[in-house]
């Protein structure tokens, strides 16, 4: 049997534009109704009104994730608004792409809180109701960078395997529950965080379309997968980590190395301190 979104409600975070604001999309014109969530109020609004024009029923929150209480509301405020709670994608993120020698303790902080603490403290704002009616469905959009950390992406990586490692173990906690946790482990995908990063970055090859994300996201639920890689072939990549660790490690210095100012600079300040 089809899976039948109708009537359904989901919150989606981060939506204001790429990957998040696609999903809220295609899920509108799947009849679902929806809490979204960005910091961008204009972007934001012009999100909302795209999805309502599929017919879909709208909240919009401006704020933070950032910010726990604001989290929370999220799922408070789909029971408010609809009456139920049938799906949470953990879509918001941050980058932070620079070298550790760089990165003070309140940009780690940040960085945990959006792309990991969020996604938890949602899911468990989200487990009651979805508990209490029986079934739901949690997808959390992490990044390869959870699977395979990227020169200069320290901070950024440790987020991402966190949310990763959550979302394993909600597999197993949720077993029987017939509430629902899935991964989606997304590669170089065409979205405005490639002009938001801290220092260059090196990459050059295909960025793929958001709605490539939103597809896994769709498939996540329907198929009741528990984890996608897009693209596809991103798996391969992920096996030769693991299955070449040292060879990973060699290449990665090689192709992204460590500039030798950069090291005299970070001594010189470690010194000075």
């Amino acid at each position: 049997m089809a899976f039948d979104w109708r009537g359904r409600t989901a919150v989606v975070t981060g939506v204001s534009s790429g990957i998040g604001r696609q999903i809220a999309v295609d899920l509108a014109r799947r009849g679902v109704d929806l809490v979204v969530c960005a910091r961008r109020a204009p972007l934001l609004d012009e999100v909302a009104r795209e999805c309502g024009r599929h017919g879909a029923g709208v909240e919009a929150l401006v704020g933070d994730v950032a910010e726990r209480p604001f989290v929370e509301s999220l799922a408070a405020r789909a029971m408010e608004r609809f009456g139920r709670l049938d799906v949470v994608v953990n879509n918001a993120g941050v980058s932070k792409h620079k070298q550790i020698y760089n990165v003070t303790p309140d940009e780690l902080e940040y960085v945990l809180r959006v792309n990991f603490l969020a996604p938890a403290w949602l899911t468990l704002a989200a487990l009651p109701p979805m508990l209490a009616r029986g079934e739901g469905w949690i997808v959390n959009v992490s990044s390869m960078a959870g699977k395979i950390p990227p020169p200069r992406e320290a901070v950024y990586a440790a987020s991402k395997f966190a949310l990763n490692g959550f979302t394993e173990g909600l597999w197993l906690d949720l077993d029987g529950s017939n509430v629902h946790a899935a991964v989606v482990n997304v590669g170089p995908i065409d979205t405005e965080i490639w002009r938001k990063t801290d220092e260059p970055t090196r990459y050059r090859g295909r960025k793929y379309p958001p709605s490539v994300v939103s597809d896994a996201v769709v498939r996540c639920v329907e198929r009741r997968l528990h984890e996608v890689y897009v693209p596809r072939m991103m798996m391969g990549t992920w096996l030769l980590r693991v299955l070449f660790p040292a060879g990973f490690r060699r290449g990665a210095a090689r192709w992204d190395p460590v500039p030798a100012d950069v090291v005299a600079a970070a001594r010189e300040a470690a010194r000075r301190r």
